[in-house]
């Protein structure tokens, strides 16, 4: 079965008419079931998630209670899971554990980390000074340290893009294996869900996040998987998920993760 449990409306309304450009290119491409995941900095519910970051104030633009009428309203006709992609922030664990509890209508929370090193939004512009002021050993470590203390938050279902940090096709650093090593251990004995995200086909980079060298040494511990094209226009939707299960399957995994109110159900891929 394939799904896409990763897309954002943002670039419209809430509004049926725009779910269904990204529900026809979703049909087209045989992708079964859906899942909308908004970014958490949306909400102006999250804002003291994200208050720390000056740049993320002009894109809180919603509400939950939108969100979660127009996404209910969704799931009565159509197959459709309502999640969430959070950014993890060690400092704000306590918050963001807390405002899940509050408002848990969602049936899945992806993790991600898009921040590192003080505010540093590393896939927000490649020309950003510090990808050069800084190691590149540095920042790879910088984020795959966050990644880990994200997956042992135990508050999400799903690590996101896991190696996103390569988007812009930057030289990759020497210990790049050492941190896939670290990090597979740290899923293999934790309970989350691992995304096979498309996007980065996509990116300069031109790879599936993770890297199928990182999903190599997961394979033989059949982790559950979820994909997610990280649609964030119409065309994007289920773009690649084919490719996606393909490369899966090849390498040996065999778990398919799907959620219904934040409980995984694991099925065959």
């Amino acid at each position: 079965m394939l799904i896409d449990y990763h897309m954002h409306l943002e670039r419209g309304p809430f509004e049926e008419n725009w779910w269904l450009k990204f529900y026809e290119k979703a049909k087209e491409r045989n992708i079964k079931e859906l899942g909308i995941s908004e970014h958490g900095h949306r909400f102006k519910e999250f804002r003291p998630i994200y208050n720390h970051l000056p740049i993320t104030e002009s894109w809180c633009d919603s509400n939950l209670y939108e969100y979660k009428e127009f996404t209910m309203f969704l799931k009565k006709k159509y197959n459709l899971k309502i999640g969430l992609e959070m950014d993890y922030f060690p400092e704000k664990e306590k918050e963001i554990k807390e405002l899940l509890q509050e408002y848990n209508f969602f049936d899945y929370v992806l993790g991600s980390v898009h921040f590192i090193d003080q505010g540093f939004g590393f896939d927000i512009d490649p020309n950003d000074p510090r990808w050069t002021e800084r190691d590149i050993e540095e920042i790879f470590e910088d984020y795959f340290d966050k990644v880990e203390k994200l997956i042992k938050s135990n508050l999400f279902d799903v690590i996101a893009h896991l190696d996103v940090v390569k988007l812009w096709g930057v030289r990759k650093p020497k210990n790049l294996n050492n941190l896939y090593e670290k990090i597979a251990k740290v899923i293999i004995n934790s309970n989350i869900s691992l995304e096979l995200n498309t996007a980065g086909w996509r990116k300069p980079v031109n790879e599936v996040y993770p890297s199928p060298e990182f999903l190599r040494i997961l394979a033989p511990y059949d982790v559950p998987l979820t994909f997610g094209a990280d649609a964030h226009t119409p065309e994007d939707v289920g773009r690649d998920i084919q490719k996606a299960y393909n490369l899966a399957k090849e390498l040996g995994f065999k778990k398919l993760s799907i959620f219904n109110k934040r409980d995984k159900i694991v099925v065959d891929l």
